[in-house]
């Protein structure tokens, strides 16, 4: 399965950079999250709970960062098994300059196998982008605060 997404937000580049890489606002802001535990340098132990029609469950995994090219792009590997079946994942986030603002792209491949898989693709496909719209409101309410904070 390919999702590809995209979303302009008003922050810069660097400042886009530290949020997506900090383990502890990942840990916040990605849904279902309830561990996002560091096992080593950029990688992490993560236990989500998802509460989605037809997969719901707790899911257990690792998530690995690599292919760092700051600020512009990054890499996330994952993998993680549940009680509906299993995933594995790919995910290229390119950071690009767009006027005043930073075009995040998205492009992730995934393999799932399971009870999980009887959801359909365009269902999965469409839960996850509604999982990115949720992660990034998530995102601009923790940039907003911490810019507040900082006034």
């Amino acid at each position: 399965m390919q999702v590809d997404y995209s979303e302009t937000v008003k922050y810069s580049r660097e400042t886009l950079w530290k949020a997506l890489l900090d383990p502890k606002v990942l840990a916040r802001l990605i849904p279902g999250i309830e561990k996002f535990d560091e096992v080593s340098p950029d990688k992490y132990a993560v236990t989500a709970r998802l509460g989605l029609p037809s997969v719901r469950g707790v899911y257990s995994g690792i998530v690995e960062i690599s292919e760092k090219n700051e600020p512009s792009s990054y890499r996330l590997r994952g993998d993680g098994k549940g009680t509906q079946g299993w995933a594995k994942g790919d995910v290229l986030i390119t950071l690009t300059v767009a006027e005043n603002d930073t075009k995040v792209n998205i492009k992730a491949h995934a393999s799932v196998g399971g009870p999980i898989v009887g959801v359909g693709q365009r269902m999965v496909e469409g839960i996850t982008k509604s999982m990115a719209r949720d992660f990034f409101k998530a995102l601009d309410s923790e940039l907003n605060a911490a810019k507040a904070g900082n006034q």
